[in-house]
């Protein structure tokens, strides 16, 4: 069980051999295979437009959201990143039979692509967590003065976004509310900083306390471990429930009692209903009487 455990717990929390190059060539394939499935599905889009396109959907976060710390993009630092964006775009676009893209759409494929691609997120939050806490922890709010708690937050969950503003526009991504990506980022960010950098403060001191009090719960991993591996894994389930075979992409689960909801309703007719029901059966009676 504890080599289960520590297994699992490499994966979750990116620390095995390769770790770096899995995640950038994953993320990479599955913007590459965003672009090809969709606006460039009958291949009319020019080549560059296409890989432009596929390499802002998947390292949008990467690209722009370190700006706004002053700090340099990883895509220009990390050459690696660039390097899986171009085989990954040639493995879609141009093997023979269109090889790649039959290759990308297997679902077996398509489930290691979704995996590898939120390992990457995931250690995209707690490292932007990190880094704006790092950078604000010398001046915290007066109203919370043990750590800052919007900016960490804040700029975490900007980085799971980015690539949507890109890809719907400012106003395509929010239209319809709060979106499920500006809702995951900021409770998994929200999570992480309170357990990991709040040391003094009473919201990180009850969170630890809570994970502590329950029997067995870290599996011997220390707080931060466990709640990486916790938020690793809550967007590896809920990212792979999201697949069209399964619940679809629209299914977020913070909205879990307004699912239950749905399914119960059906049953029990509402309040128009049976008054529209009440009034076909009186007019219903009217005209029989009209007719005898």
């Amino acid at each position: 069980m504890s080599q289960i455990v520590s297994y699992a717990t490499s994966f979750l929390t990116a620390d095995f051999p390769f770790a770096a190059e899995v995640q950038s060539f994953l993320m990479a394939l599955q913007g590459a295979m965003a672009v090809k499935n969709t606006s460039n599905k009958n291949g009319k889009i020019k080549w560059f437009h296409a890989f432009a396109e596929g390499v802002v959907i998947a390292y949008a976060g990467a690209l722009f959201t370190p700006f706004w710390m002053g700090r340099v993009t990883p895509m220009l630092a990390n050459e690696m990143n660039m390097a899986m964006c171009i085989i990954s775009f040639v493995i879609v676009n141009f093997l023979p039979f269109s090889l790649g893209q039959k290759f990308g759409n297997f679902l077996p494929i398509r489930l290691l692509v979704i995996s590898g691609a939120q390992l990457f997120r995931t250690m995209g939050i707690i490292k932007f967590v990190n880094i704006a806490h790092e950078a604000f922890k010398d001046s915290p709010p007066p109203f919370y003065p043990t750590t800052p708690i919007i900016g960490p937050i804040l700029f975490a969950t900007i980085l799971s976004n980015m690539g949507a503003f890109f890809w719907k526009g400012f106003h395509g991504h929010l239209q319809n509310g709060m979106p499920f990506p500006f809702q995951n980022g900021l409770f998994c960010a929200t999570l992480y900083h309170f357990v990991s950098n709040d040391i003094e403060g009473p919201v990180g001191q009850i969170l630890r306390s809570a994970i502590n009090d329950v029997p067995q719960l870290t599996l011997g991993l220390s707080n931060e471990a466990f709640t990486i591996s916790f938020i690793s894994a809550f967007m590896q389930v809920t990212a792979l429930l999201q697949i069209p075979e399964l619940f679809g992409p629209s299914f977020n689960p913070f909205y879990t009692f307004h699912y239950v909801w749905d399914i119960v309703k059906p049953k029990a007719k509402s309040i128009d209903t049976i008054n529209r029901n009440q009034v076909v059966k009186k007019m219903k009676k009217k005209k029989k009487k009209k007719n005898e």
